[in-house]
């Protein structure tokens, strides 16, 4: 079993994805994110409260493009289909819904069908593809043509 992965947004002050969330102490409200110094190759790790940023797991898989991108929650993606049809999600957890899964709510896809899980349809079937195109914080906008 592989260890979960997680990023975090840091949501006061400086608003940015961080993709490297080394340690979460939930008994102590804090995580350990490692930060690049500036102008070098060297990181240091500081400590952020959990009220300060919002966590994202890594959910074990990767998009179709061409270097293979990693999808987290609140990733928003494009599934494409053979015809060039479209349509633009966000990945969720809907564990805490009964359905122990990741997957793109259905509000995003009205005309599609999907005998399972979109996420694991679409990257196990040769119509579909899946890429990554955002995250939900970091680029909003994209979301703008789905309403």
């Amino acid at each position: 079993m592989n260890k979960p992965k997680f990023r975090a947004w840091k949501k006061i002050r400086i608003q940015e994805m961080f993709n490297d969330v080394v340690r979460i102490d939930w008994l102590n409200n804090k995580i350990a994110i490692k930060y690049p110094n500036p102008g070098g190759n060297t990181f240091r790790i500081d400590e952020e409260s959990l009220d300060n940023v919002i966590l994202m797991q890594y959910i074990g898989l990767k998009d179709n493009s061409e270097e293979p991108l990693e999808i987290w929650q609140k990733s928003i993606v494009k599934i494409v289909n053979n015809e060039g049809d479209y349509f633009i999600g966000v990945v969720e957890y809907f564990g805490d819904q009964g359905y122990p899964a990741f997957d793109i709510d259905c509000k995003y896809y009205k005309d599609w069908h999907f005998d399972s899980n979109v996420l694991s349809e679409a990257l196990g079937n040769d119509n579909l593809k899946i890429y990554v195109i955002g995250d939900e914080y970091s680029n909003p906008e994209l979301l703008n043509e789905v309403e």
